[in-house]
């Protein structure tokens, strides 16, 4: 199909309820710009998806995911300090009462090294969660491809 032309240009003609109208030409008299410099803008951003609402929506998404991320880590670490727990109550005797102080005292050094030990893996960027088969929990990468062939549209915005 051909169109006729002016000025390098295809007219492409629309109808919209005059109330519309109204609000379109109150708009370009307001900023001073032309109907046709508001349509164009305004199709270049819907065609091209990078309108303010698509742009949120995709933020929100990846913000959902990394929410959806964090519970999964949350739930994985409660269920191993629970399991913890359960072997630990299940294998440590009673200590009788003659025992129980020097118990405490060796409970309390134990437990500090236990911290240190801890702090020094955490500042080390080392996490439980990495010790995980990655079979169980998928990473960052396959959580967005599977999210983007979901929706059907790659997300080519910046990821923040």
């Amino acid at each position: 199909m051909s169109r006729a032309t002016h000025r390098g240009r295809v007219r492409l003609q629309s109808y919209v309820e005059p109330a519309f109208a109204d609000r379109v030409n109150r708009y370009c008299v307001a900023m001073g710009v032309s109907e046709s410099a508001i349509v164009r803008s305004s199709l270049d951003q819907y065609l091209d998806g990078v309108g303010d609402a698509t742009l949120l929506l995709r933020r929100l998404d990846r913000l959902g995911r990394a929410a959806a991320r964090s519970q999964r880590d949350l739930q994985l670490l409660s269920h191993a300090f629970g399991v913890f727990t359960r072997l630990w109550l299940a294998h440590t005797p009673r200590v009788p009462e003659e025992a129980k102080p020097g118990a405490r005292v060796d409970a309390e050094s134990r437990y500090r090294q236990f911290v240190e030990h801890v702090s020094e893996e955490f500042s080390g960027g080392r996490r439980f969660l990495d010790d995980l088969s990655r079979e169980l929990v998928a990473d960052d990468a396959e959580l967005d491809a599977i999210v983007d062939s979901s929706t059907g549209s790659p997300d080519k915005s910046n990821k923040s």
